[in-house]
């Protein structure tokens, strides 16, 4: 929550146009604090919710790592080669998330949008944008919690700040 108010803050003298968001609770939670005081409604978006890690949901690492060792460790350091049966692959993530981020950025064309999303989701979406394959998915940084990152389009290309 504390992080939440820190990118209020941060953004107070940023004009938004619009907002998107994960209908997860943390995603909601935070555009909520975000939004107060602004008269703009966040648009729901399941396609910007975090990876779906089916058996996984709800477990602790260790329980995963336990359960599924091999899938475990691609997780963590093969991305690319990540299937678990019942779970969203990175592959099918970054697919998901690019294209509605694509068309929130063709729509909002010239307009300051604020999207409100997840972890790997974020993280998957950096890669696409960077063009980094996912093999190379550890190598990007974690997104901050409750941080925030600047992404503009200049023609096709999308530039993160």
């Amino acid at each position: 929550m504390a992080q939440a108010h820190e990118v209020k803050k941060s953004l107070e003298h940023c004009a938004l146009d619009q907002a998107y968001v994960s209908p997860l609770g943390r995603a909601l939670k935070t555009a909520a604090i975000i939004l107060k005081d602004r008269e703009l409604d966040a648009v729901f978006s399941d396609k910007l919710r975090e990876i779906n890690l089916g058996p996984w949901e709800g477990k602790t690492l260790e329980e995963a790592a336990f359960s599924h060792p091999d899938e475990y460790r691609a997780f963590r350091e093969q991305p690319d080669r990540f299937s678990l049966p019942g779970a969203e692959t990175f592959h099918e993530l970054q697919h998901r998330v690019a294209e509605e981020l694509d068309s929130i950025f063709a729509k909002g064309k010239g307009k300051n949008i604020l999207v409100v999303s997840h972890w790997m989701a974020i993280k998957v979406a950096l890669a696409h944008y960077s063009s980094t394959p996912l093999a190379r998915l550890p190598c990007i940084a974690d997104p901050v919690n409750g941080g925030f990152l600047r992404l503009s389009h200049r023609g096709d290309d999308v530039f993160i700040h």
